[in-house]
């Protein structure tokens, strides 16, 4: 999906705050009520620690304490080991369940780094 208009008025919506990971994870809900169409998720990594790599992807629910599913499309290329990353997805929100959250996968070696996932959301009225 490309991403064609966030409309007048986009929002931007921290999904996973700037912070040091090291250990596997689950975002807080983030409800999409009022939001629609095309959305930008931009995730950004510092290099972790020795051998370490992150799996973050976008997970949907109906409700905020439900079960969450991986959203089609909703995953990031897992980083390089040692190697910092920027990456965006886009997505459309419209088809997405009420609730997302971010999960973070965290592999390899020891040590952390920093990640943050945002987004860019069209808002409906």
């Amino acid at each position: 999906m490309t991403i064609q208009n966030l409309g007048s008025k986009p929002t931007l919506v921290s999904l996973l705050g700037n912070d040091v990971v090291a250990a596997t994870g689950v975002g807080s809900a983030i409800d999409l009520q009022g939001k629609e169409g095309s959305g930008a998720f931009i995730l950004t990594a510092e290099a972790g620690g020795s051998g370490i790599t992150y799996a973050v992807k976008i997970t949907e629910c109906a409700t905020s304490g439900g079960t969450y599913s991986d959203v089609t499309d909703g995953a990031f290329t897992v980083t390089d080991a040692n190697t910092a990353s920027v990456q965006k997805i886009a997505l459309n929100v419209s088809d997405l369940k009420r609730y997302i959250k971010v999960s973070t996968t965290v592999a390899g070696g020891t040590g952390a780094g920093a990640l943050a996932v945002v987004a860019l959301l069209g808002t409906k009225y």
